[in-house]
């Protein structure tokens, strides 16, 4: 049979198609069974208006099953069960079928040829409506603590026409990561009367535990109460909470802000003389946290900004206080152990036993509350507390205690406070009111009964640099025994100003008031700073104090930074009496030297101090000029002269070892380390430049920062026979583990820089080894190297599996920083 393409290529076929094609007859009409009708397109087909399932997506993300809509444009319904379960504001009780625009919707639109929804919800204070001043970054970081000795130490030698001596403060502190065991002495050759030459001052071990904001310590520590507990020194066990290890938590409350925006709206937040550009929210709710502001009464405003440039303001008022904690913050101790008496004294003398405890919790941000107790043998007191604000004005501040003491029967105590610190204007006052028979720890030990007092005081700031401040303070002291001093009382009245004659020159002036038991006195004070330019700066002072007058002027530049010498004078004039000094100090990286010479009334005596800490870490032994604070270690394998950056300043470059000390860490913060790339030495390779570490309070990290000198040399390897090795075999470099292949005439570059030892060339089973020990890589006209036949045992132990999965994983993600020769 002949095919159709043959049969209309013959002309009468191909006359007979065309005509019908002319025709329209019905044969080609029925040819497509699928041919809409004539006139109807999709534009014009009516939507199907029953019930039907279609996808949805709720703010870009897709709902993982069906849902059934019906209905078209603003008639359109879904069933509550469906949308309640995608997340729509599905009003409760709710069932069958309900319109979306009678929904809480901010925006939805039907697709009918894909067959989905889209709805855009309006936001609920999450996502980018969520503006959190507090709120950092998650930032990943690593804690390689490292087991270290620090000693600090503050030596001073004193000589003069009638003594000499020799002393100074030397506390020891073995530290691992969180964990500290601390013992402080201080020697003298000159010790008071009845203390030692020798005396041990605190020794302590002591635990934190970051994630739970709280530490442990064992040994002699102050106790830690309440403002109406009176601290002793114990040597025992204490629990309590610290703040400084969370420093991503935000323990006052601070003011903010809350509301709902129709469209996308900016917001910005001012405060103070600050503002601040949170960006642009979605339609909803949106909230504003912790704001940052001074501590005290102020305002802060919220400006909303639409599409339009249409604004609006919102203004709050907000008192902060650090006497306030945060909404479900808690501050606790737990303090237990045997009294410490005569400290500085004695090494020692421990007496009876006590115990003291306090928990601390925010209710609110305007209410904090607090519950405190104390106990020892014969003698037991209990308080509650609370600090709430007034108005958003004023802080004020309510505790009472009540105590029993086997000797001096039952007491109370309260303490009533106001204050209300403002930008300009600002004052507080307070007052504690213990009755007769009160006591507490600390009495029944020995010291006197609290003493009532009476306290206020009052600020005006004229301008920013120029402030007025009014004290005055009485004491009521109420003897245990009936002596002729037991019942005595003194007082307090101060006033001072401070003014900023310019933007050099800084004027102050005091007088106060003072009576007692011994009588009255009147003093007053004028003095003039005056800044003379980067470290050096000028003072002169006048007093007069209960009829004697005195004055002096000094002069000093300040040694701030490694490298400084500073130098300083002073004369002092009072009475018959005169005083010269003059001193000398030298900062250097390692210690810091001081140096003072006196005359007072032709009476010559001389000081020398040196100060700092020597650490030993890492194999390592380092001096630095300053105690305290947290350190990095920095370790770039072998190679030195490498810039290490803290935060993007340059601290310093490793040393022949490889080694640098980075100080001044802040604890418990998250801190990038860094290689400064730009100024690497042209024969080093850095792999992972990046770190971010976190070190505990006054410990050392180590920070490994993968690093190889790198100085490519082209080598010839032959076999036992002298010939060339096959190109393509690949070389492994160990220790390193670097790998290269044999190019032509049995050439490969190696490393001369790494260090390496010895190169495994070759596959499993059928490798040679390279000795590396004697070969001067880096020298021409050096013969080849000879691959000997390596031993079953020795693949074992350097077969091709030589680096973990660990190090490997590492070479695939690293980056290469190489400078430029």
């Amino acid at each position: 049979m002949p095919s159709l393409a043959r049969l209309a290529a013959r002309p009468s076929f191909a006359f007979l198609a065309a005509a019908a094609a002319v025709a329209g007859t019905p044969l080609a009409a029925q040819s497509d069974p699928f041919e809409l009708p004539k006139g109807l397109t999709a534009q014009s087909v009516r939507p199907d208006d029953g019930p039907r399932l279609s996808e949805i997506t709720v703010d870009g993300q897709a709902y993982p099953r069906m849902i059934t809509v019906a209905g078209s444009g603003s008639d359109m319904t879904v069933e509550a069960d469906d949308a309640r379960a995608a997340g729509l504001p599905v009003p409760e009780g709710a069932s069958g079928q309900v319109r979306l625009d009678a929904l809480k919707i901010y925006k939805w639109n039907y697709d009918g040829l894909r067959q989905r929804l889209e709805v855009e919800l309006f936001r609920n204070n999450d996502g980018e409506n969520l503006k959190d001043f507090a709120r950092r970054a998650e930032t990943m970081s690593e804690s390689r603590p490292l087991l270290a000795l620090r000693v600090d130490y503050d030596l001073t030698a004193t000589v003069s026409r009638r003594n000499s001596s020799v002393g100074g403060l030397v506390s020891a502190t073995i530290v691992y990561g969180n964990f500290a065991l601390d013992s402080t002495a201080r020697a003298t050759t000159d010790p008071e009367v009845g203390s030692p030459g020798l005396l041990r001052l605190d020794t302590v071990a002591r635990f934190a535990m970051p994630d739970r904001g709280m530490a442990a310590s064992i040994g002699d520590f102050v106790s830690a109460g309440s403002q109406s507990q009176r601290a002793v020194r114990m040597g025992g066990i204490q629990i309590a909470s610290d703040f400084d290890l969370r420093p991503d938590l935000v323990t006052v409350p601070l003011p903010g802000f809350s509301g709902s925006v129709a469209v996308p709206t900016t917001v910005d937040v001012l405060t103070g003389d600050q503002r601040y550009s949170l960006g642009e929210v979605a339609p909803g709710d949106f909230s504003v946290r912790n704001v940052p502001t001074q501590p005290g009464r102020g305002e802060a405003s919220v400006i909303l900004r639409d599409a339009l440039g249409r604004e609006v303001v919102q203004t709050a008022r907000f008192y902060v206080s650090d006497r306030l904690l945060a909404p479900r913050t808690t501050g606790y101790a737990v303090n237990a152990g045997f009294v410490r008496r005569r400290y500085g004294y004695e090494n020692n003398d421990y007496g009876q036993l006590a115990a003291t405890a306090y928990v601390r919790r925010g209710l609110s941000p305007r209410l904090t509350v607090e519950g405190s107790a104390e106990w020892t043998r014969g003698t037991a007191n209990a308080g509650a507390r609370g600090d709430f604000v007034i108005a958003e004005a004023a802080l004020a501040t309510v505790e009472a205690r009540v105590s029993s003491d086997s000797a001096a029967g039952s007491g109370t105590l309260l303490h009533l406070g106001l204050e209300s610190y403002g930008s300009r204007l600002g004052g507080s006052i307070r007052a504690t009111l213990p009755s007769v028979s009160y006591r507490d720890v600390a009495t029944r030990l020995g010291d006197e009964a609290p003493p009532r007092e009476f306290a206020g005081q009052f600020f005006y700031r004229f301008s920013g640099d120029t402030n007025f401040q009014l004290s005055y303070a009485r004491h009521e002291y109420r003897g245990i025994r009936p002596t002729a001093l037991a019942d005595r009382s003194s007082e307090v009245l101060n006033a001072n100003l401070r003014a900023r004659l310019s933007s050099r020159a800084t004027f102050f002036a005091g007088a106060g008031v003072r009576r007692g038991a011994s009588g009255s006195a009147v003093s007053g004070a004028l003095g003039l700073s005056i800044s003379l330019g980067g470290r050096t700066n000028a003072g002169a002072y006048a007093s007069y104090d209960d009829g004697r007058l005195s004055g002096s002027a000094t002069y000093a530049h300040d040694a701030q930074q490694d490298g400084d010498i500073g130098y300083r004078a002073s004369a002092t004039a009072s009475g018959g009496n005169q005083r010269l000094s003059g001193g000398l100090t030298w900062r250097e990286r390692r210690i810091l030297l001081d140096g003072q010479l006196e005359e007072v009334n032709g009476v010559f005596a001389a000081r020398g101090n040196a100060r700092g800490t020597l650490l030993i870490a890492g194999g390592s032994v380092f001096a630095r000029n300053q105690s305290g604070g947290s350190y990095a270690l920095v370790r770039t394998g072998r190679v030195g002269g490498i810039p290490i950056t803290r935060e993007n300043q340059e601290v310093g470059v490793t040393d022949d070892k490889g080694l640098l000390l980075v100080q001044n860490i802040p604890a418990q913060a998250t801190i990038k380390i860094d290689v400064k790339a730009d100024k690497l030495p042209a024969d080093a390779l850095v792999r992972e430049t990046t770190h971010f570490i976190r070190v505990p309070r006054r410990a050392v990290a180590l920070v490994e920062i993968d690093t190889l000198r790198f100085r490519p040399v082209l080598r010839q390897l032959v076999d036992l026979a002298g010939r060339p090795l096959p190109a393509g075999l690949p070389v492994r470099s160990l220790p390193s583990g670097e790998t290269t292949i044999v190019g032509f005439d049995g050439f490969a570059e190696i490393n001369a820089g790494s260090q390496d030892s010895r190169l495994m060339v070759g596959h499993p089973g059928q490798a040679c080894l390279v000795s590396l020990g004697s070969a001067s890589l880096d020298q021409e006209g050096q013969p080849p190297l000879r691959c000997e036949p390596m031993t079953v045992a020795q693949q074992i132990e350097d077969g091709p599996e030589l680096s973990t999965k660990k190090s490997r994983d590492r070479r695939q993600r690293a980056t290469l920083a190489v400078s430029a020769p």
